[in-house]
């Protein structure tokens, strides 16, 4: 499988964020930590809806992590919460704001395809205050996947009126075909 699976507006929102809230001087620092294969990346032409090398999103993730010394999954999550904000245009965010936070989650697949190439999510629930969310992905997302579910999902519950997000991670396993289910809960205040 290729490692090509993470479309750009990741990546060019990811790289505007940890300029806006760490500065540039962090930014240089962090791709100076990069192997070459993923510096290169980051240093090329980003383009939102062309596919990048997961791993080499991860690794800047770590590279920052290890400049501000905030090695914290929050910090992931709120990284992941901008870039979605980001990524959605006007008409998504309006429609989100005239929306109810479970209608909101219960878009969660559609929006995966916004950001990912790999892997799949259902919503077998979603309803007033709660949702179950069910991933089949590749390995390379286990773990990264806690904090970029609950920065997304605290967006779009707060984007749609909720608040007080809690996501907890319920099942985590191997499938035959070698990618894993993972199942979340999220519960939010109306």
């Amino acid at each position: 499988m290729s490692e090509e699976v993470a479309k750009g507006v990741n990546f060019v929102f990811a790289r505007e964020y940890v300029a806006k809230e760490h500065g540039d001087l962090v930014w240089q620092k962090a791709l100076a930590r990069l192997e070459e294969n993923h510096a290169k990346v980051w240093t090329g032409a980003l383009v939102p809806f062309s596919t990048y090398s997961f791993p080499a999103f991860k690794a800047m993730a770590r590279a920052v992590a290890e400049e501000t010394g905030v090695h914290d999954d929050r910090e992931l999550a709120r990284m992941y919460e901008y870039i979605a904000d980001r990524s959605l245009n006007a008409v998504y965010k309006i429609f989100f704001k005239l929306a109810n936070p479970s209608f909101v989650i219960g878009n969660y697949p559609k929006l995966w395809t916004r950001f990912f190439t790999a892997g799949k999510v259902d919503v077998p629930t979603a309803e007033k205050g709660f949702a179950q969310l069910h991933f089949e992905l590749p390995e390379m997302f286990l773990d990264w996947l806690g904090p970029a579910c609950l920065g997304y999902s605290n967006k779009a519950v707060t984007m749609a009126g909720g608040r007080d997000v809690l996501v907890e991670e319920r099942v985590r396993r191997q499938l035959p075909s070698g990618e894993w289910a993972v199942d979340f809960e999220i519960r939010w205040s109306e």
